[in-house]
């Protein structure tokens, strides 16, 4: 029922004018005064405020302004009853805000009638605003939930229905999560409004050929996900799998173009692999990225092999970012021995982290994450810089040593300025650069034959050594060998941990040694750690042993005491 405010009582007629409005289906406050009325009007909000012109305490226009200035009441219909018949004062009062104004003698009719459209003109303008207010609400709910250019949930949506499907899911829940492997490939070709379609036309296929009842949703730029409940057999899963790549296998119609999209799809099972959500999207994240590097159409469990992203690593990278400027880095070192001299002439520089709180963190894990992040551009050349400076000071102290090795990622020997940025390193440092032997991977020199040659020309101008690290892991170790202008290889210790009981990894190293020595290169075998493994290099001829056996990566100062202790003794003539 709709409230109705009187404000003023001499000329209203309240003994009559209330119960007349009453009848009429309105409840009514009623006000003598103008502050009254102000403060009832705040205290109540009425749906319309009928005010008289003559108060006694004010006026009706000052009665109007102050409703006007409140933001409660600033939309709220205002009827003046006045007896003032001028033109000016009937123009100030609209302009003022006032909905109506009624002259008397004014009839109940006229006052019912008047009341009657201002309610119903209030009704409108609040049925439009709310109409409004629900559109505004549903647009923001599908930025939220849905995915703007598919039309399909977003990854807010797929949680919560994932967590209502494994509350009311009485077998397994499978999450299905999938890529679309060449649409980086159609972007970079045919552009991203083609690739915006390609996703939409994927899209339309995913929800045509899963059940309604199956959720799908667009999670990342090329990457889905389909919650799958009431698993009884992995088999219906793997099914379900082969039909959605089936039909992205099927060619896209693009404005001039037919393309074609292969997919591939992670699986991970609750709760078998894992009861938190986060948890199992990254299992299905982890069996995603083993699924795609089949490069095919590829459907892959989760195994407890795989490796998953965890907390951890963002942790780990929040501390990168800091170790350098924070020194917790330290350069440590480990012999190499001359096999024919019985000396120590070499030394391979390897990066350690000691972080303050969680202790020494192993390279195998740090150093992947600063090449993924572009950190190893700055952290290489500390290493580089501070093993140069070292191997300056124990060049000085005659020591025996004929190389410092320093290991380049695949990240800085492909950067363009590797070569400018050595020289600047070796004059700054005072090195001679023949003392300088520079490690690089197959797998790095490798991704660009031709670039690598090139950098590889540059660096043996400064004159320093270059070396092949992991020699026999690459996919090509053979092929290009007579192209690099190298000084060494070294032999990965996977052809010597053991190789005193594996004839075929005899045949192997030695090979590999005698086939190094016919290209006219220093051969070092690593991972050397009993007596029988050295014999036998000996006895292959290998030039150089690192490992174990001959001594642990040790920081500066450890490593010059060892060096010291390893010194032939000079015997004088009398």
């Amino acid at each position: 029922m709709h409230k109705i405010l009187l404000i003023g009582s001499s000329k209203v007629r309240p003994t009559t004018t209330v119960p007349m409005i009453e009848a009429a289906g309105y409840t009514v406050e009623l006000a003598q005064t103008g502050i009254a009325g102000l403060e009832l009007a705040r205290a109540q909000n009425p749906n319309l405020i009928i005010c008289d012109w003559d108060l006694g305490d004010c006026d009706g226009h000052h009665i109007l302004k102050q409703i006007r200035k409140d933001h409660q009441l600033v939309v709220t219909p205002f009827i003046l009853l006045s007896s003032l018949y001028e033109h000016r004062h009937l123009r100030q009062t609209m302009q003022l805000g006032a909905d109506d104004c009624l002259l008397r003698t004014y009839s109940d009719e006229v006052l019912l009638a008047a009341i009657a459209t201002r309610i119903k003109q209030q009704e409108a303008v609040t049925n439009h605003y709310l109409s409004h207010l629900r559109l505004a609400a549903e647009h923001l709910n599908r930025l939220s939930y849905y995915d703007s250019l598919t039309k399909l949930p977003n990854h807010l949506l797929f949680e919560q229905r994932f967590t209502q499907l494994i509350e009311t899911s009485s077998h397994p829940v499978a999450l299905l999560s999938l890529s679309l492997d060449r649409l980086r490939q159609i972007n970079n070709i045919l552009g991203y409004p083609a690739g915006d379609s390609l996703l939409q036309s994927a899209s339309h296929r995913l929800r045509a050929c899963l059940p309604t009842d199956i959720t799908l949703a667009r999670l990342t730029g090329n990457q889905f996900a389909i919650a799958l409940g009431h698993v009884e057999q992995l088999t219906t899963v793997r099914k379900l799998a082969t039909e959605v790549m089936d039909a992205l296998s099927r060619p896209f119609s693009l404005p001039g173009h037919e393309v074609f999209l292969t997919a591939s799809v992670g699986v991970a099972m609750y709760p078998d692999n894992s009861q938190e959500l986060p948890v199992l999207m990254r299992q299905a994240d982890a069996a995603l990225e083993y699924a795609k590097r089949q490069k095919s159409s590829y459907c892959q469990f989760y195994q407890p092999n795989m490796t998953v992203a965890t907390e951890y690593q963002i942790r780990l990278e929040t501390w990168l970012r800091y170790a350098l400027e924070r020194e917790e880095f330290e350069v440590h070192y480990q012999p190499q021995l001359n096999l024919r001299t019985g000396h120590i002439e070499g030394v391979e520089a390897l990066i350690r982290w000691h972080h303050p709180q969680a202790g020494t963190i192993s390279p195998g894990l740090f150093i992947p994450l600063a090449e993924e992040t572009g950190l190893i551009i700055s952290i290489g050349k500390w290493v580089l810089e501070t093993a140069c400076r070292q191997a300056r000071q124990w060049q000085t102290m005659n020591l025996g040593l004929h190389h410092m090795s320093v290991n380049l990622s695949s990240v800085q020997f492909n950067q363009g300025s590797l070569s400018q940025q050595v020289a600047h390193i070796l004059k700054d440092t005072g090195l001679s650069p023949h003392l300088l032997e520079l490690e690089i991977t197959e797998t790095a020199l490798i991704q660009d034959a031709d670039a690598a040659v090139r950098t590889l020309n540059e660096l043996k101008e400064l004159g320093i050594q270059l070396a092949v690290d992991d020699f026999g892991t690459g996919y090509s170790s053979l092929s290009y060998l007579q192209k690099l202008p190298i000084d060494t290889l070294k032999i990965d210790n996977c052809f010597v941990r053991g190789v005193t009981t594996d004839p075929k990894n005899q045949v192997i190293l030695k090979s590999a040694i005698q086939m190094g020595h016919d290209l006219g290169l220093c051969i070092i075998a690593e991972g050397v750690e009993t007596v029988d493994e050295q014999s036998l290099l000996e006895t292959y001829q290998c030039d150089f042993a690192q490992g174990y056996l001959i001594g642990k990566p040790m920081n500066a100062q450890k490593l010059q005491t060892y060096l010291e202790q390893r010194l032939p003794v000079v015997s004088l003539a009398l």
